[in-house]
């Protein structure tokens, strides 16, 4: 076999090695991404959750001051009332009472029931925030283990790149162009002659090309499915 095509088939060697790896790596990805997803997917309801508290806290606000509002009414209302003399303005002013009076039990009452939804909801957003938590920390070994894989699967690609580029070099640069080309397609890209015939495709090879590539080591493309060929010993 020649020289140049021992060189060539160790790069194709750590090429296809170099290619699972990186296949590896890829995988990789969407598992953290679909781990933050979930993540994500938590926080959402942790938010919508609190953007409930927040809105009946504020409808409990504005309650609490339409009571007092009410309050006050009610004080001068009554301060009003001591003074009265007439009966007429006095049967006005105690249906005046009686009216503030009754707009302050519904303000209770609205008070009451906010305070209920409150509870409810603060209890449903500490839940939320609880699953979360767990969340993470059932993420947290996975997310570990996943980062160990990356990290010794890196390494890997980065020893295997460098041995690569070391044989690579023993590889003339017209044939390893050619073979370059073609791997990006198709990997592996180089395969022998065998019985007179490419072994990727089973394309019989021309005897004219055939002595050739045995006479001299050259390489040839496959008519049938483009790969490079070469003949063995």
């Amino acid at each position: 076999m020649h020289q140049d095509v021992e060189a060539l088939l160790a790069v194709q060697a750590d090429d296809v090695v170099i290619h699972d790896l990186e296949s590896r790596l890829t995988e990789l990805a969407p598992r953290l991404g679909a781990m933050q997803q979930e993540i994500d997917r938590a926080m959402a309801a942790v938010a919508q959750a609190a953007q409930a508290v927040a809105f009946e806290e504020r409808r409990q606000r504005e309650v609490q001051a339409r009571v007092a509002q009410h309050r006050q009414l009610q004080e001068r209302n009554q301060a009003q009332l001591n003074t009265i003399t007439d009966s007429r303005q006095a049967t006005a002013a105690i249906a005046q009472l009686d009216q503030t009076k009754r707009m302050i039990d519904e303000d209770e009452r609205e008070l009451q029931a906010l305070a209920g939804r409150l509870a409810e909801l603060r209890r449903d957003a500490d839940d939320r925030q609880l699953a979360v938590d767990e969340l993470r920390q059932a993420q947290e070994e996975a997310r570990a283990s996943l980062g160990a894989d990356h990290a010794e699967l890196q390494r890997q690609l980065d020893e295997y790149r460098r041995e690569r580029a070391t044989k690579a070099a023993r590889v003339s640069r017209s044939l390893l162009a050619r073979y370059e080309r073609i791997a990006r397609r198709h990997l592996p890209g180089v395969f022998p002659l065998i019985a007179n015939s490419c072994a990727n495709c089973n394309t019989t090879l021309p005897l004219q090309r055939r002595a050739a590539m045995a006479g001299t080591g050259v390489t040839e493309l496959c008519e049938g499915c483009g790969v490079l060929l070469y003949a063995t010993d």
